[in-house]
């Protein structure tokens, strides 16, 4: 019998809505530190350097966008979700590395790894994980299932009002590149292991109720923290 497990880092909670699927439980994690890092700024610094570990920069449908994490209980999280199906000790499903507005909970963006597949007999399951996410190109999924065998991602958006987009579509001209994957063991974001993940982005992202236009990232230069929540079985 396959036993389904969300694995939940407590701190704080938000939704992420897929098209097709169950609602997803998000965690977020904040860890309220002494040092004050700066909320959420519109537009983008001169030099376009952030100061935060998590970010977000570049443009969303031509609109400047600079997201940075803080470690206060407002403005930009860094945080994991989680659909990890665990059938018979073999460990499958994916990992989204989240960068999310508080209070209200979006605008959000949602950077989907997969497909993870621990087996039964490996024990070490931290170097299943590190190793799991390589640097270089990776492919955009053309579907929310998942495949034992296919390493692809899927780009997950809420924009400032709620509306649902992801990159189930054509992504011709689109990119994702892994710059690095590092472990880390925790920070000022994150009391958790994961890997603190620097990428580029540019892709094409459709709205999830299929009403309205497309939506493009374009230029985007993104540092996420993604949780190695296989440990926690």
């Amino acid at each position: 019998m396959v036993a389904f497990l969300f694995v939940v880092s407590i701190r704080a909670l938000t939704c992420l809505i897929r098209a097709g699927m169950k609602i997803v439980r998000i965690i977020v994690t904040i860890l309220l530190g002494v040092t004050m890092l700066p909320a959420c700024k519109k537009g983008s610094k001169k030099d376009n350097s952030p100061s935060s570990e998590y970010y977000f920069i570049g443009t969303v449908n031509g609109s400047a966008v600079n997201w940075e994490a803080s470690t206060t209980g407002d403005g930009w999280a860094a945080g994991s979700s989680a659909e990890l199906p665990n059938d018979q000790g073999e460990i499958s499903g994916e990992i989204t590395a989240l960068l999310t507005h508080y209070p209200g909970g979006h605008p959000q963006l949602g950077i989907e790894f997969k497909t993870f597949d621990k087996k039964a007999d490996n024990d070490d399951a931290a170097a299943y994980f590190n190793s799991f996410v390589t640097t270089g190109s990776w492919a955009f999924s053309n579907t929310t299932d998942y495949t034992i065998g296919d390493k692809s991602v899927v780009i997950y958006y809420l924009d400032s009002n709620g509306k649902q987009y992801n990159s189930i579509g054509s992504q011709t001209g689109s990119n994702i590149n892994i710059i690095s994957a590092t472990p880390t063991s925790g920070d000022a974001y994150n009391v958790d292991s994961g890997l603190k993940i620097k990428l580029s982005l540019n892709c094409t992202l459709y709205p999830v109720d299929g009403t309205g236009s497309s939506i493009k990232i374009t230029n985007g230069q993104v540092t996420v923290f993604l949780d190695d929540m296989i440990l926690n079985f």
